[in-house]
């Protein structure tokens, strides 16, 4: 997916002006000059397809190794249809623009150079088209058809990422268009005709929004002006924009730590800006439905910054992971960014704060010294319908008809509530306030060291006890800091437990243990 993004510098020694463009992609940056000094016609026809939208939603469409890269012209809409038959189509075109390659001082096309495509013999015929020179092609194209006219240079050295688009595969057997760049060599698609409706929009590199940035949050004015919280397009510590659900999220520093480079990592095309393939595998319980956002924070070298992400009302995440290096694992990987008391994530229903500290544990770069917290994540959602964690089928066939709690409402569609079998297989119901979230509950083993505490064994230094039920693992979260969580557990009618034992550390032993959770006035059981 890319994203081009404008900002606009007046020199005021100057007549004409400088056009800065932003193009983020999933394989990095391209930081883009318009020339409006040497094609004005033609930047102002750019313009004008970018600022009213015609270009987002478009596809890269023609990939020619050592020669070009070309963008601007088709979308594909599976709703309209197979690939094939109608789900791809032509933007709407402005009348032709007139060829400005023979002007005084009109650029060559040379490698690192944006020119406008256009029709076989006819120079006048440039609509919406646009590529990028990968190779010195100026012996040809600024001669052939009267000259393409060249309107942009790319920035620096960020003909590095133009270099992985261009080196990404391209669509295989596919009638005509063989040139769509459509993902890595092991993920290539072939198909036909035949076969076109399994071709969709995951399998290209999109172009999903131009227009101008004016705050340099790297989300365009026109979609921050329509976020439903209200206009953050001159705000550069606030950005709103479109998720991967199709809803707005909010991302808020504070006042004077500006958001650098926003990246809204949806689909993953090849390798993203930050080297992730696919969502994290191991946690294929989990759904992130919003996709995975990506952003620099400008602050004090070593500093803590607080971020505030706010989702659209009436949503919630459960969870928040991140991808990168830590502390404890140099190497990239998916991790839970579970506040820790220093770093992580705290959510509260549609509101995650996410608390960084430059160098540490969230931010990717690692380095203290830098005043840069790089941090690519996004929030997550377990798959089952309540959230606990367990299957609605296991739910609904315990007691009470699936109500173990016997509130009136099915356990499967309450996050707060759980009903499971324990070793033995009968059904024990676990119960939170209904303003918290159960997860990940189960019964297991306990381990200490290498060790395990057999599930229904007596053990040596309990005599007399038998831990008949198993061990009960589970996590409750939209707790606020410091509050309570309580817990009400409901066993098979006419059994009646004697004590309750917890497995882990204590404020006056840090190591993992077992002991009694008598309730002491403001902890234990009852």
């Amino acid at each position: 997916m890319l994203y081009l993004l404008l900002t606009m510098l007046l020199l005021p020694s100057l007549a004409v002006a400088v056009i800065n463009v932003r193009m983020q992609t999933d394989l990095g940056v391209v930081d883009i000059v318009l020339r409006d000094d040497v094609a004005p016609l033609t930047v102002e026809n750019f313009l004008d397809y970018a600022n009213s939208g015609a270009y987002d939603g478009t596809y890269i469409h023609r990939n020619i190794p050592g020669f070009v890269v070309q963008g601007g012209g088709f979308k594909f809409n599976p709703e309209d249809g197979p690939f094939f038959a109608g789900g791809s189509s032509h933007i709407p075109e402005n009348a032709p623009v007139p060829n400005e390659a023979g002007l005084p001082g009109a650029l060559s096309n040379v490698r690192a150079t944006i020119a406008m495509a256009k029709q076989a013999g006819d120079p006048d015929s440039a609509k919406s088209e646009w590529f990028f020179n990968i190779a010195d092609n100026s012996d040809n194209l600024d001669f052939q058809n009267g000259g393409f006219t060249v309107f942009a240079e790319v920035s620096g050295n960020n003909m590095d990422v133009v270099d992985l688009i261009a080196a990404q595969d391209v669509c295989k057997d596919i009638p005509g268009i063989g040139s769509v760049l459509c993902g890595t060599s092991a993920d290539a698609i072939q198909v036909d005709a035949s076969i076109s409706t399994e071709f969709d929009t995951k399998r290209l590199l999109l172009v999903n929004n131009i227009g101008v940035d004016s705050d340099g949050d790297g989300i365009i004015d026109r979609v921050e002006v329509a976020a439903p919280g209200g206009d953050a397009s001159n705000q550069d510590n606030v950005a709103s924009f479109i998720d991967e659900s199709g809803s707005y999220m909010t991302i808020e520093a504070p006042v004077g730590v500006p958001l650098q480079s926003m990246n809204v990592l949806g689909h993953v095309y090849s390798l993203t800006t930050f080297k992730v393939s696919s969502a994290p595998e191991a946690f294929s319980f989990l759904t992130f439905a919003h996709g995975y956002t990506g952003y620099g924070l400008g602050a004090a070298p070593g500093s803590s910054v607080t971020i505030v992400l706010t989702l659209s009302e009436g949503d919630r995440a459960e969870s928040f992971y991140n991808f990168g290096p830590t502390p404890d694992d140099p190497s990239d990987h998916w991790y839970e960014f579970g506040f820790d008391g220093e770093t992580g994530a705290d959510i509260n229903a549609n509101i995650i704060t996410l608390y960084y500290v430059d160098g540490k544990r969230g931010d990717t770069d690692l380095d203290n010294t830098n005043g840069l917290v790089v941090a690519p994540g996004g929030p997550a959602k377990n798959i089952h319908g309540d959230r606990d964690n367990i299957d609605d089928a296991v739910e609904d066939a315990g007691p009470n008809n699936g109500d173990g709690n016997n509130d009136g409402v099915a356990d499967s569609a309450q996050s707060h509530v759980a009903s499971f079998p324990d070793i033995r297989n009968s059904y024990i119901t676990v119960e939170a306030d209904p303003s918290h979230i159960l997860r990940s509950l189960n019964f297991a083993n306990v381990t200490e060291g290498n060790n395990y505490l057999a599930q229904a064994e007596p053990l040596s230094s309990l005599d007399g006890l038998n831990f008949v039920y198993g061990f009960l693992s589970f996590e409750v979260t939209d707790v606020d800091f410091g509050g309570n969580a309580d817990i009400k557990i409901i066993l098979p009618k006419d059994e009646s437990p004697v004590k309750f034992f917890k497995y882990g550390p204590t404020p006056d032993n840090p190591v993992n243990h077992l002991y009694e959770f008598t309730f002491d006035g403001e902890t234990g059981a009852e």
